[in-house]
């Protein structure tokens, strides 16, 4: 497994590309890009681009890990929304708005999280895709 390093050194990280060409997003839960590690983050953001076809209810989670390409992935609950088009579930971000959209995800890590990756999936529906995406940390 791939990991990108995005511990500080700063107030936050270059934005480094989670997807290079289009990722079809189906029902199943999917990797977004590879895992990141972020020792000492307080926050992560993913820039997307959704392209939603005739699927609904595209959603987005993300994984904390506490070693590199372990088994054991952890949900983290999602605290903060900005965005009056999403809603908060248990364990991920679901678009409510079935329509293409740049948007931007965010999650607090508290400086807890020392691996994390986004995954993404849609609720039913022929697949979407992810036609760019874009993390961001910060302290």
């Amino acid at each position: 497994m791939t990991t990108t390093d995005l511990s500080f050194n700063g107030r936050y990280t270059d934005p480094q590309q989670l997807v290079a060409s289009p990722q079809t997003i189906g029902t199943a839960w999917a990797d977004l890009g590879s895992e990141y590690k972020l020792a000492g983050a307080l926050s992560c953001a993913a820039y997307l681009e959704l392209d939603i076809h005739d699927a609904t209810n595209p959603r987005v989670r993300f994984l904390a890990k506490h070693a590199s390409a372990h088994a054991d992935e952890f949900v983290l609950p999602i605290r903060t929304v900005s965005a009056s088009d999403v809603k908060i579930e248990d364990e991920y971000i679901e678009f409510n708005e079935d329509a293409s959209q740049n948007v931007i995800v965010s999650v607090d890590l508290d400086g807890c999280v020392i691996y994390g990756q986004w995954q993404v999936q849609v609720g039913s529906g022929t697949a979407a895709q992810i036609d760019d995406a874009w993390l961001v940390s910060a302290i």
